[in-house]
């Protein structure tokens, strides 16, 4: 999370949403800084540490399809991506003692799954995927002042620039991109079985923020039990990351 007093904005980490660009450029180019911690939340720690002033800022973060965030963490895992599945020493989640653990443990099953036992995309996503898909963003993105989504970067970051009336001095910089074998996101579905999994797993969360499956997929409906299931779930997470995280 960065905060710039000068522009009286905060931009809130989304992990995988190209944040970490979003807020170097802040830093480097708007006077930005480091605030609260990389992912900190925005109703419990950003509300808790901003002065009177800071909590009327302006709130901007990012959004990205979820099909594409599970695809870049295969290959992220597949990778090693900075080490971090294969040495649990190389984990740089410091805050949240639940989510830190779960993570560790999450990593190194993946690592084993990927590089020890050679799943497919496919293999690994059934095995892991199994409940409705929902990230922190279902908290407070509905509310931000400006959503910057992954798909539309360099537009939407120059339309949070101007609604934050700040003047874009460059194209923003975006690099560290996760190598995906040179084909769209989507075609790594490629059975029957993960695109039905895929369309129970993540088809909740891509309506209610706005994202669309394939045309080709169309034959394929979200079962009913999936809704349910989301809003069920939903429930259990907002308890888990605004009191237990």
């Amino acid at each position: 999370m960065v905060i710039s007093d000068k522009h009286r904005f905060v931009f809130v980490n989304l992990p995988q949403t190209a944040s970490t660009a979003i807020s170097r450029e802040l830093v480097d180019q708007y006077g930005a800084r480091e605030f609260c911690f990389k992912h900190a939340l925005y109703r419990t720690d950003y509300l808790k540490a901003a002065n009177a002033e800071q909590r009327k800022y302006r709130v901007i973060s990012g959004l990205r399809n979820p099909m594409d965030i599970t695809v870049s963490t295969f290959f992220k895992v597949r990778s090693d991506h900075e080490g971090r599945y294969s040495n649990t020493r190389a984990n740089k989640i410091k805050h949240g003692f639940l989510r830190k653990h779960i993570m560790l443990w999450w990593n190194g099953r993946s690592n084993r799954e990927i590089n020890e036992k050679g799943l497919s995309f496919s293999e690994w996503f059934m095995r892991n995927h199994k409940v409705p898909y929902a990230s922190w963003s279902i908290l407070d993105h509905k509310r931000f002042d400006k959503v910057i989504r992954y798909e539309h970067l360099q537009e939407d970051f120059s339309e949070a620039l101007r609604i934050l009336g700040v003047k874009q001095t460059r194209p923003l910089p975006v690099g560290n991109k996760t190598a995906k074998e040179g084909k769209p996101f989507t075609e790594h579905f490629d059975t029957d079985d993960a695109r039905r999994r895929a369309k129970f797993v993540f088809g909740p969360y891509m309506e209610e923020f706005g994202y669309r499956f394939p045309l080709a997929w169309d034959h394929i409906k979200v079962p009913r039990r999936a809704f349910l299931a989301y809003r069920s779930l939903n429930l259990l997470r907002r308890l888990f990351w605004l009191y237990l995280r």
